[in-house]
């Protein structure tokens, strides 16, 4: 006949640091029918697989972070929160997924804007209404340069009788308008 081997039976304290929890929270699982113990021993092997079972992964596993608000039986199938109406579908998406979604997309608007204020303080990048305004202002430059033409060159071109010359002294002045206007843009 077989020698049926022994069962390793360790005190409640050990087993707790062999799980890297404290004694307490081994001794509120046992108390709660979580793990079972062999007058008052633990048996590591069973006791692990009770623990996996039996803890709700979901729920604060200390004092700190809060207690659970229903304790449930042993055997009973962990659910990691009740939210009722939370399992609807809303827009292809349960809320869990949804809220990952949305936190996702809040932290790349934070990164795009922190992008955005970054290129502004480097000086890459400007706002547009102050665009609108320099481009709005150049043109009006150029606009009453341009207007003020005839009135600067008439008798100056009146007085010349080659059209090659006519066409030269335009072309210079059309030239020093756009220089100013160039000059002007840049700070």
């Amino acid at each position: 006949m077989a020698r049926q081997a022994k069962k390793e039976l360790i005190s409640q304290r050990e087993y707790a640091r062999r799980l890297g929890v404290s004694h307490v929270a081994v001794q509120r699982a046992v108390k709660t029918g979580r793990i079972s113990t062999v007058d008052g021993k633990v048996d590591p092997a069973q006791a692990d697989l009770q623990w996996q079972e039996n803890t709700d992964q979901s729920k604060p596993r200390n004092r700190i972070t809060g207690r659970p608000k229903q304790g449930r039986t042993p055997g009973e199938p962990s659910e990691p929160m009740d939210m009722g109406a939370a399992d609807e579908v809303i827009g292809g998406t349960n809320t869990a997924t949804g809220y990952a979604k949305a936190r996702a997309a809040r932290e790349l608007y934070q990164a795009q804007l922190a992008k955005l204020e970054l290129d502004r303080q480097r000086g890459t990048l400007i706002r547009a209404d102050e665009v609108r305004i320099g481009a709005f202002n150049m043109a009006r430059k150029a606009r009453d340069q341009l207007i003020a033409l005839p009135e600067r060159v008439a008798a100056l071109l009146a007085a010349t009788q080659e059209p090659a010359e006519v066409q030269r002294i335009l072309e210079e002045e059309i030239e020093r308008i756009c220089q100013e206007v160039a000059d002007a843009e840049r700070p």
